[in-house]
C-alpha cells in the first residue's frame, strides 16, 4: 500500500471512527451534542457538501476495499534450497552485484543491469554508458564473463545469458584547478 492510499485509509479510519463515537455518545443516553450537530448539518444550504462528501468517502471506500482485495504481486527472487532451509536473493539484489561487478570495468561510465527468470538459469541485460575510446567487442565479452563469475559465486545460480547493449558514449570532462 503506497503513501496515498495510507492517507485515504487515516483519513477514513479516523472519520469514521469519530462517527462511531458520536453514535455511541448518542445510544448512552446523551443525544443533545448529537441532536444539535444533525441539526447544523441538515439545512438545506448543506446538502451539496454533504452530497459531495458522501461520494467521496464512498469513491475512498471502494478503493480501499478494491485495494484490500486486489492480490499484492510478490517480488521475484532467486531460491537456493539448502540444507537447513530456503535462501532467496532479490532480483534487485543480483541487479546490484553486476552492476558493481562491471562498475570496475576500465572505460564504462554507467551501468543499468535488468534479471529475468530463464528455463536454463536468469538471464541478465545490461546496458552501459561507455568511453569512446574502448574496444566494445572485447570489454563486451569480459563484462559478460565478469558477471557471469560474480553472480555464481556469490549468489549460487548459473547466468545463462548476459546481454550488453551500449546505448551511448561519454567522454570525461577535463577537471578544472
Amino acid at each position: 500500500m503506497g503513501p496515498f492510499d495510507r492517507g485515504i485509509l487515516l483519513l477514513y479510519t479516523t472519520t469514521l471512527t469519530l462517527l462511531f463515537m458520536a453514535l455511541g455518545v448518542f445510544l448512552a443516553g446523551w443525544p443533545d451534542p448529537a441532536k444539535r450537530l444533525w441539526g447544523e448539518i441538515n439545512t438545506s444550504s448543506n446538502y451539496e457538501i454533504l452530497w459531495t462528501l458522501v461520494v467521496v468517502y464512498v469513491i475512498m471506500g471502494l478503493r480501499l476495499l478494491w485495494k484490500s482485495l486486489k492480490p499484492e504481486r510478490r517480488k521475484q527472487a532467486v531460491v537456493h534450497e539448502g540444507g537447513l532451509g530456503q535462501v532467496r536473493v532479490s532480483l534487485a539484489a543480483v541487479e546490484t552485484l553486476a552492476e558493481k561487478a562491471v562498475a570496475d570495468v576500465p572505460g564504462i561510465k554507467e551501468v543499468k543491469a535488468k534479471v529475468e527468470s530463464s528455463p536454463r538459469g536468469i538471464a541478465m541485460h545490461l546496458k552501459l554508458i561507455t568511453a569512446p575510446d574502448i574496444n566494445i567487442p572485447a570489454v563486451s565479452e569480459d563484462i559478460q564473463k565478469k558477471v557471469k563469475d560474480s553472480i555464481y559465486n556469490v549468489v549460487g545460480v548459473t547466468v545463462s545469458e548476459v546481454r550488453v547493449a551500449v546505448e551511448s558514449f561519454k567522454t570525461a570532462k577535463p577537471r578544472v584547478e
